[in-house]
């Protein structure tokens, strides 16, 4: 029996148009009736899924919880409240941006309230929800995030094999200190090491005493695939990378433009309820 569902947002719960199907919200709100929590997992910020939790009736909800920044902040939805917060190291953050400027990429810097956001290009531009939310890096001599407390960061390109090439060439000591993945196509995700939306599910999950059999994990990307491998059912929506459908227990036939979620639940709850 189930007790736990985790789903990823970007490229599986949500349509390339940044919207939750009516399918989607149904199917998860029916989870209710079977006593079976939901978690978003996402490599966003936890302000930047609200609109999500919201609709899902889990904004502002007691002993429910969120995972965000790719497992860098664990939250209770009621009041946001932080539960687990892990910071990365100052001195990579500059690292990484030193890289990310000499290789003439965009990056990203996320704290808690801010994105800091050096080389916007019109292509981020357009994909982002909220481009105006971003706090713009003009002045090299003026860096704001050295004054914050940083979480993770971000290179963006529309080339992946530029992005895995940068990988390739870093540092192996820098490597060795980072969780380094994959999202949306576009971006190089780099947060502390250790950090990752599979520890913090395990360390959620442990803490609500569930199971990893009686848990079920969606996603589209690397960032997802520790969770997948946590989870008793790891599932792969049509549009998740090849990497990510060689670890997945099943693969929806849908895609994220297709309520894949509502499939996943269909599948694995409500089918077995309606045979019980």
């Amino acid at each position: 029996m189930y007790k736990l569902l985790v789903t990823d947002v970007d490229e599986t719960l949500i349509t390339s148009e940044g919207n939750i199907s009516d399918k989607n919200i149904e199917y998860l709100n029916n989870l209710d009736d079977f006593g079976i929590k939901i978690i978003i997992a996402s490599g966003r910020r936890f302000e930047d899924f609200q609109t999500i939790l919201k609709k899902l009736n889990l904004d502002d909800k007691e002993n429910n919880y969120s995972i965000s920044f790719n497992g860098g902040v664990t939250t209770e939805n009621k009041n946001n409240r932080i539960i687990n917060q892990t910071n990365l190291n100052d001195a990579y953050v500059k690292q990484l941006f030193e890289i990310g400027r000499e290789l003439d990429v965009l990056i990203h810097v996320f704290s808690l309230s801010h994105i800091y956001t050096y080389r916007m290009n019109q292509s981020e531009h357009d994909f982002l929800d909220d481009p105006e939310k971003l706090t713009l890096i003009d002045d090299l001599n003026h860096t704001p995030f050295t004054d914050d407390i940083i979480l993770k960061v971000n290179f963006q390109s529309d080339d992946m094999s530029k992005l895995q090439a940068i990988e390739a060439s870093l540092p192996e000591e820098l490597k060795q200190q980072l969780d380094i993945n994959y999202s949306s196509a576009r971006y190089l995700e780099f947060n502390p090491l250790g950090v990752n939306k599979g520890r913090a599910l395990k360390e959620l999950s442990e803490e609500l005493g569930i199971k990893p059999e009686e848990i079920i994990a969606i996603g589209d990307n690397m960032n997802d695939r520790t969770m997948i491998d946590f989870a008793g059912t790891g599932i792969a929506v049509a549009n998740a990378v090849p990497e990510l459908k060689e670890k997945a227990d099943y693969i929806c036939t849908n895609d994220h433009n297709n309520s894949a979620v509502a499939e996943a639940i269909e599948h694995f709850i409500l089918k077995k309820a309606r045979t019980a």
